[in-house]
């Protein structure tokens, strides 16, 4: 960035700032020998404008900014960095606002970015509803893996229900009917739609859903960690968990590991995500695949669709993005139902 500034090149000029911008903003507003005058002295001195400067003075908005609910979550790590590339593609600056699901940081994030004419805003899972509202109010906004009011902004997620029930299907069709379930936080809408395909897929093969198989997590390693810790505690363990995420699928992998509780063998387990963390363990992890970089892809290019056609911005999309089983090696077929705390007897 140059040292100087528009006053003191109109000085060394001899005319005034607002000319030196017209330069700079509308050079076809300067005569030809003035505006070459003035542009040959910038050249001269190194001069460079200051886009936040020039952009604050106009009406123009500038930049892209993504808010995700916890960066160290390796899903909204993917997030960031496939947004993060595809606006670098294109040359747009990204702010990235990690809220830690602290209501406050979105709040000081939004104000900042509104303050600076942000030109759109993509919000991950985990954002309050009230930070979303006010943000459509003043900019272009899409959500990722986010529901709203039907109609009031863009979205783009996974189809997260048929997910949960493709993850209690395989169960299910490996002899499994004594299933947990690691849940999400209470309002987050994927994973409740994982839930509700983890219910239906029991309805429909005539199992009982009870309560007591389903520990509430928050979709943190620690919660795998605990809801193992949980269903220990039960009179009859589960054969099998469907976990709402790999992060708490591999915290209950882990805290079944030092427990000398063999996945797949005293217990399969399913997760949902499929982040790359299967190097750090010896069993490779079955999971409901997303596809972030369509999540990703869809959003951005809904985003940048709005911010140039200021006409299409009543016209509202849910895209839904299929998800898929990935199998791996956490999950056996049971050939005999026998209680699951005479884990090791199993017959195979």
């Amino acid at each position: 960035m140059s040292k100087y500034t528009i006053t003191e090149i109109a000085e060394l000029c001899n005319t005034s700032p607002a000319t030196v911008s017209r330069v700079l903003n509308n050079p076809d507003l300067v005569a030809q020998p003035l505006r070459e005058r003035i542009e040959k002295k910038m050249k001269e001195v190194g001069y460079k404008p200051n886009p936040f400067a020039s952009r604050l003075s106009s009406k123009a908005r500038w930049g892209l900014g993504l808010f995700v609910f916890d960066i160290l979550n390796p899903f909204f790590a993917l997030i960031v960095r496939k947004i993060s590339h595809l606006a670098m593609e294109q040359g747009i600056p990204l702010t990235v606002c990690d809220t830690e699901n602290n209501e406050e940081k979105e709040r000081i994030y939004l104000d900042y970015l509104l303050d600076n004419k942000i030109g759109g805003i993509i919000f991950a899972e985990g954002i309050s509803l009230a930070t979303i509202e006010r943000a459509q109010m003043h900019t272009q906004v899409v959500l990722i893996d986010r529901h709203y009011e039907e109609g009031i902004v863009s979205e783009v997620s996974s189809d997260n229900y048929n997910g949960g029930r493709l993850a209690t299907e395989y169960l299910l069709q490996l002899n499994h009917r004594n299933i947990g379930f690691i849940g999400g936080p209470k309002n987050w809408p994927s994973a409740e739609d994982r839930h509700q395909g983890y219910k239906d897929a029991l309805e429909a093969h005539r199992i009982p859903y009870r309560s007591e198989m389903v520990f509430q997590g928050d979709l943190c390693y620690e919660s795998g960690i605990k809801a193992i810790e949980y269903f220990l505690t039960l009179p009859e363990w589960p054969t099998a968990i469907f976990s709402a995420n790999d992060q708490m699928a591999f915290g209950a992998l882990s805290k079944a590991k030092s427990l000398n509780i063999s996945i797949p063998e005293d217990m399969s387990l399913v997760g949902f995500d499929d982040i790359p963390l299967n190097s750090l363990y010896n069993t490779k992890l079955t999971t409901v695949k997303q596809d972030i970089p369509a999540l990703c892809e869809n959003a951005f290019s809904i985003l940048m669709q709005r911010i140039h056609n200021k006409s299409s911005r009543e016209d509202k999309n849910r895209l839904i993005i299929p998800t898929k089983l990935k199998i791996g090696e956490t999950c056996r077929k049971l050939l005999s139902q026998i209680p699951s705390n005479d884990r090791g007897r199993n017959e195979r």
